[in-house]
């Protein structure tokens, strides 16, 4: 499957936030566990502390938010950890859903805000690359546009956490930038010099891996 994200970004996102526009295959909560009525008494369920109904929404869910944390973290085991304090943060502020949009989306919310305060705290380490003012927009290299889906994917990881998750909420979320702004606290110059440099250290390590496809034959 090939991409063209950034050049059809604003014709495909459709519902603001709730659909994927990057990847196109990820998982999806799985409906066949929980049909629209089973997953509202679950809800309810949840929101008396019930453990059974604790464990079905986990697991028709877990896979899903999976998906979502390895797209923000840069290895399998933040994931992991992201995906659980994230179910406790649904768990304990359940009561905070109010029905005005779809679970799912709240959920997604949840769990991207989660893998954000990870990043956070990330930023405080000597070695993290800081959110810096930056002006110098660069043009989408073609590159990425035509790159493989799950090939994109696994060099996104790569990224350090500023670049990784600036690049998610705009490629991936479809948020804008002063959006992305307000969700990192950060000024907009910030988002698009880190937006921008993802962009470049993605098209170097495309460019990187051909050549040495290329001399490998």
């Amino acid at each position: 499957m090939r991409l063209f994200f950034f050049e059809n970004r604003k014709k495909i996102r459709g519902d603001k936030h709730a659909g994927n526009i990057l990847v196109k295959n990820t998982v999806f909560p799985d409906s066949n566990m929980l049909s629209k009525t089973e997953l509202e008494e679950v809800i309810r369920g949840c929101r008396r502390s019930d453990r059974y109904a604790q464990n079905r929404l986990y697991r028709a869910f877990f896979a899903w938010a999976t998906a979502i944390c390895q797209r923000y973290t840069g290895h399998a085991e933040d994931a992991g950890e992201c995906v659980q304090d994230g179910f406790f943060k649904v768990f304990t502020k359940i009561d905070k859903y109010t029905g005005e949009q779809s679970f799912e989306a709240w959920i997604k919310r949840v769990m991207i805000n989660t893998c954000i305060d990870r990043y956070r705290h990330e930023l405080k380490r000597p070695d993290t690359v800081e959110l810096t003012e930056y002006h110098d927009e660069a043009v989408l290299p073609e590159i990425l546009v035509n790159a493989d889906e799950n090939y994109l994917l696994q060099l996104i990881r790569q990224l350090p956490p500023a670049y990784q998750i600036t690049f998610n909420l705009y490629a991936v979320e479809g948020y804008e930038y002063r959006e992305i702004a307000d969700i990192l606290g950060v000024s907009i110059g910030s988002v698009k010099s880190n937006l921008s440099k993802a962009r470049l250290r993605l098209k170097t390590m495309l460019l990187n891996l051909q050549t040495k496809d290329a001399d490998a034959r």
